[in-house]
């Protein structure tokens, strides 16, 4: 990318990152029944994923992040439900969070993601796997990560649903 367009992107990236925090912060609050009444925005982590208000959220906030960091047609989306927010950062290889509230972790690959920030003078980190965290109760995004192996979440997750085929 031309250097002088460099800056723009990283703008622009910034700007689209914050509209899928947005939407992941408003898409949780309201979650109404077909017949019209309210229902809990604290889902049961694993029983959530089986919820197609749930999966469709999580698949717009897969697809705006991936949008947003330069991927807009990823070929695999998936999301798991973990029920302690510190077993999975660990197992994403994360650093030590006392947090311990249920999450969602949404991985997305198919493409060359880029991060939106970067410390003054350092490239941009990239690469091929994108992995989200998302709060369960909130939808709120917890961190962002891009690297180049896919985590290996079969051991902590209680439940995975595909995101790429909506």
């Amino acid at each position: 990318m031309n250097q002088s367009l460099r800056p723009m992107a990283a703008s622009l990236r910034t700007i689209l990152a914050a509209g899928a925090i947005a939407l992941g912060a408003t898409a949780c609050a309201s979650n109404d029944s077909s017949d019209g009444t309210q229902t809990s925005t604290q889902p049961v982590t694993g029983g959530a994923l089986s919820d197609p208000h749930v999966v469709t959220k999580l698949h717009d906030m897969a697809l705006q992040a991936s949008s947003s960091s330069g991927a807009p047609s990823p070929t695999k989306m998936y999301a798991v439900a973990v029920s302690d927010h510190q077993v999975a950062e660990t197992a994403l290889g994360g650093g030590t969070i006392y947090d311990h509230a249920p999450v969602f972790v949404i991985v997305v690959t198919g493409g060359t993601f880029t991060a939106g920030h970067a410390p003054y003078g350092v490239s941009p980190p990239e690469g091929h796997v994108l992995t989200l965290t998302v709060d369960a109760a909130t939808y709120d995004v917890t961190d962002v990560g891009i690297g180049n192996v896919e985590p290996d979440l079969s051991e902590v997750a209680s439940a995975r649903v595909d995101l790429s085929g909506m």
